[in-house]
């Protein structure tokens, strides 16, 4: 096929009940420009068999057979992707119906990444909280307030986002659930030697491209539809089984060689590498941009969220004092504050989470979905019954209608 406008990367392992419909999914789209590429580096070969025979061009399927991290693999696929522009998604989310829409208007317009806020997701059947249970499994979400639309610099917003120790990609240009064009992500492999760094890649990509891509655009709409999975990262975070050591943990252990900064304290937790990821790929991109890092707040995080490792969240901030070169009673002053900054934060977002409090927080849901493809088509119907249109919301960024 000539050259795609867009290039959908999905890495998977070991997924194949999730990774077939969304692979599905997304190839249910009549959009010729469109290309996805998977990448798999799964212990069995369930999903090559159920590929197996297809005659879609736009597929690009590659079975690898040695064991890669997920950063490896990541890498891998978005290695193979040609498109003018790029979205990489997890094996268990999908696109929406009005992704091609908004990439042709990101072209015309020269937009160097296009990002949207999380307006709709999907819990899969499977899918179970610690405190909710199964009232999530099966549902799509769509928020009810959306649809504003506005322009930033992502290097502004990257140094206000270490300000905040970058614990998540909220506030940055995104690869992950995003759209980025290609010429961007060539240059980050082409100055640090790959697409992405560390120990989560969403993360380390949304740093990178802000760091490179100028002024984006943020959209508050649905683009993407993330999928949250028994078998997820999301999942294991919903349940508080996403901790463990740095060798027992399932997702760090597959990292071959892995580096862990002394700075960050050295166990597995969603903050933890979400840090890793953001001080590997500076230090491999933007050395300098480490000054801007605010590593209390990733101390703030681990001694309230995990006391249980508090003696390697002191060893990070010992280290933290020593490089620093401050005294004991600058180093924890600067801890505590940001302590008392992160529970205070933590004590707002529960009480908003506590005065709406059943499943759905205040959003609309369809229930009872069965997977990622049938998500993405009830999402498309609730839309068009609501009245949007991507197209009519990216209209208003040039009438000035859509700033914030």
């Amino acid at each position: 096929m000539s050259e795609p406008l867009l290039s959908i990367v999905m890495p998977t392992h070991n997924r194949c009940e999730y990774a077939i419909s969304a692979v599905n999914s997304i190839l249910s789209l009549p959009e010729t420009a469109l290309q996805l590429v998977v990448t798999d580096t799964s212990d069995g070969d369930d999903l090559a068999r159920r590929l197996d025979g297809s005659i879609d061009k736009r597929l690009v399927y590659r079975r690898i057979d040695e064991p890669l991290s997920m950063t490896e693999n990541h890498n891998a696929a978005m290695a193979l992707a040609t498109g003018r522009y790029l979205c990489l998604i997890g094996d268990d989310d999908t696109v929406t119906t009005e992704i091609m829409a908004a990439v042709r208007w990101a072209e015309a317009n020269n937009v160097t990444a296009l990002s949207p806020l999380v307006a709709a997701n999907y819990a899969w059947p499977d899918f179970r909280s610690r405190y909710l249970g199964k009232a999530h499994a099966g549902r799509v979400y769509l928020r009810r307030d959306f649809g504003a639309v506005s322009r930033h610099n992502g290097r502004r917003n990257l140094v206000r986002a270490l300000n905040r120790a970058a614990l998540g990609t909220e506030g940055l240009p995104k690869i992950y659930h995003g759209i980025v064009r290609r010429d961007i992500m060539t240059q980050i492999k082409e100055r640090s030697g790959a697409y992405f760094h560390g120990s989560s890649p969403d993360v380390s990509g949304a740093v990178a491209v802000a760091a490179l891509c100028g002024d984006y655009v943020e959209i508050d709409y649905p683009i993407t539809l993330p999928g949250a999975s028994g078998k997820s990262n999301t999942g294991r975070s919903a349940m508080k089984t996403h901790k463990g050591t740095l060798a027992g943990d399932a997702h760090t252990s597959r990292f071959r060689n892995l580096r862990w900064p002394e700075l960050i304290p050295a166990f597995a937790s969603v903050e933890t590498v979400w840090a890793q990821a953001v001080h590997t790929t500076l230090e491999q991109l933007e050395p300098a941009l480490l000054e801007e890092y605010n590593y209390p707040v990733v101390y703030a995080a681990c001694a309230l969220k995990h006391r249980d490792y508090w003696s390697a969240t002191r060893a990070a901030l010992d280290e933290y004092r020593r490089t620093r070169r401050l005294s004991s009673v600058a180093c924890y002053g600067r801890f505590s504050m940001e302590f008392c900054r992160y529970a205070a934060a933590s004590l707002v977002r529960l009480a908003r989470r506590a005065s709406k409090p059943t499943a759905a927080g205040g959003r609309d849901f369809i229930p009872a979905v069965s997977d990622i493809a049938a998500a993405q088509v009830e999402l498309a119907r609730l839309l068009r019954q609501r009245g949007h249109s991507v197209e009519t919301l990216l209209a208003t960024i040039g009438s000035g209608e859509g700033g914030r």
